[in-house]
């Protein structure tokens, strides 16, 4: 899913580092113009890995909430569609509520859905986030 929404995001003429959330540095989000967190969905909720950076993320929300002027989505893998909402909820409850993060509402890939759906609805949404994030 990351790297289909890398690739749509790409084609609207973003420039994309692509990272998996254990070598995220927050320094790199205040840097970035926008930012795509996924993960995979666990009991309705995030991976550790993600729940991690986000509590690390709070010295960024006490300096003056320093990702408000950013544009972000986020993106689940889920059993089921319920679960993935959850997860979402989460991610962009972080982000949004907090960080206040100008968030694109986040995507769900149920298991079972088609690998070609998936790909389009990642592309898409790449390019809704890039151009978005260059409209800022």
């Amino acid at each position: 899913m990351a790297e289909d929404i890398a690739r749509g995001a790409e084609a609207a003429g973003a420039t994309v580092t692509l990272k998996a959330i254990e070598e995220c540095t927050l320094h790199e989000f205040v840097d970035a113009d926008g930012l795509v967190v996924g993960s995979p969905t666990y009991f309705s909720n995030v991976a550790w890995q993600v729940k991690k950076l986000i509590d690390e993320s709070i010295v960024l929300y006490r300096r003056d909430h320093q990702l408000q002027t950013k544009v972000g989505g986020c993106f689940t893998s889920a059993g089921t569609q319920r679960d993935g909402k959850d997860c979402i909820r989460m991610l962009e409850l972080a982000f949004g509520l907090h960080h206040r993060v100008k968030m694109i509402p986040g995507i769900i890939r149920v298991s079972g859905d088609s690998t070609t759906k998936t790909s389009a609805m990642c592309q898409d949404y790449g390019r809704r986030i890039a151009q978005e994030a260059a409209s800022q």
